[in-house]
């Protein structure tokens, strides 16, 4: 289900956002490609990177654990990541709760992200607990009116 959910969300994000993801060159002008930040690279969020680069989108990826740069990568994603030296993996590969320091640092990349991307779509989960809500008020100001969050759909 996760990765139907990766992709669902790109499509339902792509119909809200209201043009092509891809590039255009039309008889009016060049439209670039649209930019989409996928925070959380698990199974839907590599499901979401995969969906919008087929899509045409340029893609960049987050994720608390380093293990999954190489994934993201292959995907044609930008992997994204905070300066701070801190490994988000938990048991069974799942990710973990980071300390403060890497929250407030995380948070200020997406406020940075949120200035140049079209869509962000956050599928980022620690098991047994709550989504966690990295798109705060202040964040959501920045976003395109037409931004899609998957934790709202779980």
């Amino acid at each position: 289900m996760a990765n139907i959910a990766g992709y669902k969300a790109v499509l339902e994000a792509s119909n809200h956002f209201g043009r092509f993801l891809t590039g255009q060159v039309t008889a009016a002008g060049k439209i670039p490609p649209s930019k989409v930040l996928v925070i959380g690279a698990g199974v839907a969020g590599l499901s979401a990177i995969a969906s919008a680069r087929r899509l045409g989108a340029i893609v960049r990826g987050f994720d608390t654990r380093p293990a999954v740069r190489e994934q993201v990568q292959s995907l044609g994603a930008e992997f994204i990541e905070v300066g701070i030296q801190e490994d988000g993996s938990g048991q069974g590969g799942y990710a973990k709760e980071m300390s403060k320091e890497f929250i407030e640092a995380e948070m200020k990349l997406f406020l940075e992200q949120c200035k140049e991307v079209d869509i962000v779509i956050t599928t980022a989960l620690i098991p047994g607990k709550p989504a966690p809500k990295l798109i705060t008020k202040e964040v959501s100001i920045l976003l395109p009116k037409k931004s899609s969050d998957l934790t709202y759909h779980r």
